[in-house]
């Protein structure tokens, strides 16, 4: 099982730079984690629509 600090490694291993964790929470079968921008100004803003991430807890793949 992968647990909630590898699935955040897994995460920010393939993120690109100026995207950040802002939020995240557990379901039964996957880590989520909610995503922002940071801007020129380096504050961190909202995506637009569904910017949740999903790590599986069994696989430890993107879903």
């Amino acid at each position: 099982m992968i647990d909630k600090e590898c699935a955040r490694k897994i995460l920010e291993e393939k993120l690109a730079e100026n995207l950040v964790i802002v939020d995240s929470y557990e379901s039964p079968d996957a880590w989520c984690f909610g995503l922002g921008l940071i801007n020129d100004d380096g504050k961190i803003m909202p995506l637009m629509g569904d910017s949740t991430i999903r790590i599986s807890k069994e696989t430890g793949e993107m879903e």
